[in-house]
């Protein structure tokens, strides 16, 4: 290969540099040739300087020469520059670099004006020549780029890909690698500033690499090259105590990245060892990750979890609300229904906020299937009402007791006088009549208590009065007989919105609970207060005692359900859980308790409603 002319490695683009014999460290300037609009790329120094000029004037003239690119600053690649822009002799020649470099080259005492790339979209368009500029920086100064054009498919790589050879071959063999990597080695700072200029570089369409150091680069060894640069360690040409601490920290990072696999590895087993599901999503892909509690749930499996989006397992009747709650930062749980693979509904409790995951906004969703706890909590209501149901049987008796007496007395004085045949008329009817009177007080009874027991099915606006008087009907004839006083006026209407016969057995098991720890204490001048006020907005009934109150180490656990301090014969400990589950659950209220100075005092708040007509 005759190195003393010009030689064509693309279409009308040339090498045009020096052969220096025995130098390892061999400089390559390039010319495109482009009519008057032709190209000059990293022309070196003094040294090449005439064997470049005569070159170019073999193919075309320096006159031709409308740019000059310049990848970096150093000397062995910009030092000529003065002397070509006296044999150039041009007004409109620019010399094209990026503006970080031109505080450098400057220096050189260059006169022509600046192409700066990064203030021209990093393009050059020259008649039907069209230029790419890859910025590459660090590699080796801040503002270094390539040179890519998109006919030919070359690229002109600066300072990347060259090598220091002591045997200079034009065209790169299969063992270049082993003559470039010193250089890289050397001159690149580090491993993942490098990598990172790769990176920009192995997505373009590369038929030929012309780097400024080193041989020209063929297709077939582009993208493999490229492959080993990328496992090179670089900055190694530094003092040799730095050179340790870069080490001892790379090999801090690798064991960081150790520890960081380990902790992802384990905060995957604590996701799949959770009984609440955990779904991962995103607003433009849908569904991205979950756990094996999402699985076992909702009886998807996780591929099929990927094709679907949140609102594709909300139950129709949920899905407005839930779509409010996607748009919320962070909301405390909320309870919808949900749909199983196979097509059915159940409740769950969820939850969510949004986070990042890989720089990328997600919503992570929690939930967790009630199905179960809500079958133990009917069984409990249904526990908590046969309690009560034993409570009034008992109430029932002792409100029956005295009419059955009387029936009974009346029909055995009856019998008695009939026998002896004195037995009168007028006698027989007003005794019947007594009779009937005590039948229709105990009948009217039973209808008190069968309304209570009936559940309703749909909220309605109730006054509190009346369910006051309900549960007074229910349990109030008792409590004169217990030497229980009875506090009640009820001098104002207030409406609330919910289910009445609920609310009267939540304040029949208050009224229970104050009479019996009244009885139980041998209280003096007892009494139970019932007040009922409007407060904020919301209608207040109280219900206070005289009997001391609770213990403060038990105020905590009153609602617990199984918490009681009666005898296991006397309570089950669901009456103040289930009274809770039905006025804050239920009808979305709230139920209160505290020590007052002479006993317990129990607040029931709910929203004031005006009724409906």
């Amino acid at each position: 290969m005759d190195f003393t002319r010009p030689i064509e490695i693309a279409n009308k683009i040339y090498w045009v540099g020096m052969y220096l014999e025995n130098d390892p460290f061999q400089c390559h300037p390039y010319f495109i040739e482009n009519g008057n609009e032709s190209v000059l790329i990293d022309p070196g120094s003094m040294l090449e300087f005439e064997a470049v000029v005569r070159k170019i004037n073999t193919i075309s003239s320096m006159s031709s020469v409308k740019y000059i690119i310049l990848h970096h600053q150093d000397p062995d690649l910009a030092a000529a520059v003065p002397e070509m822009e006296k044999l150039i002799n041009r007004d409109d020649l620019l010399v094209v670099t990026h503006s970080r470099m031109v505080p450098l080259v400057k220096h050189y005492m260059i006169t022509s004006d600046y192409y700066e790339i990064d203030k021209e979209e990093f393009k050059l368009h020259a008649g039907d020549l069209h230029l790419q500029f890859v910025t590459t920086p660090y590699c080796h100064s801040p503002g270094a780029f390539v040179s890519y054009e998109p006919v030919t498919k070359t690229l002109f790589s600066g300072d990347i890909f060259g090598g220091i050879e002591e045997s200079w071959e034009f065209y790169a063999k299969d063992d270049y690698f082993e003559k470039a990597k010193q250089f890289h080695a050397e001159y690149m700072p580090s491993r993942d500033i490098f990598n990172y200029a790769l990176s920009k570089i192995e997505v373009l369409d590369i038929n030929l690499i012309a780097p400024q150091h080193g041989s020209i680069i063929e297709k077939e060894r582009v993208y493999p090259l490229i492959k080993q640069m990328k496992e090179l360690e670089c900055g190694l040409y530094i003092e040799e105590g730095y050179n340790d601490q870069l080490i001892d920290t790379i090999d801090a990072l690798k064991k960081k990245d150790i520890a960081l696999l380990e902790s992802l590895s384990h905060f995957q087993i604590l996701m799949d060892t959770m009984h609440e599901a955990v779904i991962v999503s995103s607003d433009d892909k849908g569904i991205i990750d979950l756990n094996a509690a999402a699985e076992n749930i909702f009886g998807f499996s996780k591929p099929e979890f990927m094709q679907m989006r949140l609102l594709d397992i909300v139950d129709e009747a949920s899905a407005s609300f839930y779509t409010e709650s996607l748009t919320a930062e962070e909301v405390d749980s909320f309870e919808i229904e949900l749909i199983r693979q196979d097509g059915t509904v159940f409740p769950a409790l969820v939850g969510g906020r949004n986070s990042y995951r890989d720089n990328l906004p997600v919503r992570i969703t929690t939930v967790i299937d009630l199905s179960e706890l809500k079958e133990k909590e009917a069984l409990l209501f249904q526990k908590a009402k046969m309690a009560d149901m034993g409570e009034m049987i008992g109430n029932i008796a002792h409100q029956w007791r005295q009419p059955l007496s009387m029936i009974n007395m009346i029909v055995a004085v009856l019998k008695e006088k009939n026998a002896r045949a004195v037995l009168e008329s007028e006698e027989l009817g007003s005794k019947l009549t007594e009779v009937e009177n005590s039948i229709q007080y105990m009948s009217g009874t039973m209808d008190d208590f069968m309304s209570f027991f009936r559940p309703n099915k749909q909220k309605e606006d109730f006054c509190v009065c009346n369910a006051v008087e309900k549960a007074l009907e229910i349990i109030g004839p008792d409590l004169p007989e217990r030497g229980i006083e009875l506090q009640f006026e009820p001098k104002y209407e207030y409406y609330v919105h919910g289910y009445i016969n609920e609310y009267t057995q939540v304040l029949v098991s208050l009224l229970t609970n104050a009479k019996d720890l009244l009885i139980h204490r041998k209280v003096e001048s007892a009494y139970i207060k019932i007040e009922i006020f409007e407060k904020d907005g919301d209608v207040v009934l109280e219900v206070s005692d005289n009997a001391g109150g609770m213990k403060e180490e038990n105020l905590h656990r009153i609602f617990e359900p199984y918490f009681t301090t009666k005898h296991r014969s006397s309570g089950t400990g669901l009456g103040l859980y289930i009274s809770k589950m039905i006025i804050e659950n239920s009808m979305g209220g709230t139920l209160h308790g505290e020590n007052m100075k002479e006993g317990a005092k129990f607040s029931i708040a709910m929203e004031r409603v005006v009724p409906n007509e």
